[in-house]
Order: structure tokens, then sequence, then C-alpha cells
């Protein structure tokens, strides 16, 4: 079974496990072993406080990616 995020690669919450703490935007900072449920785990950031958590992969989902500018040639 492989890690369906990687390291560096922002996402938020998915779930309600988080619903009375910090929202917005964390950071992949260390991918870890399958739990005893066989769900892989990750340990993520809070990009603006810095606070840090272990969640599931089921947890967390990815953030969209922003369109970059266009370039006129």
């Amino acid at each position: 079974m492989s890690h369906k995020f990687s390291l560096g690669q922002l996402v938020h919450s998915a779930g309600t496990r988080f619903a009375d703490r910090t929202d917005g935007v964390y950071e992949i900072v260390r991918l870890m072993p399958e739990a005893t449920n066989g769900e892989l785990g990750y340990r993520i950031r809070h990009t603006t406080s810095g606070a840090q958590r272990a969640v599931g992969e089921s947890e967390i989902r990815a953030v969209a990616a922003k369109p970059g500018p266009l370039s006129v040639n």
C-alpha cells in the first residue's frame, strides 16, 4: 500500500475531528506507517500556527492547485 499524499503537499482536514481545532491549510511533514486499522497515516503541520498532529489518510484532502499566471508571447 502506498501513500496518497506526499511530503510537502498542502492539505485540509476533511472530517469533523478537527471541528474544535484550528481550521485551515496543513503541510504533510512526515509519512507514517499503516495503523492497526490498515489506514496509512501522516504527520501534518498547520501552515500558520505551526501546530502539528497525526492523522489518517481518510481525514485529509488535497488543497486545490491555484492556476498560475498566463504567459503572453
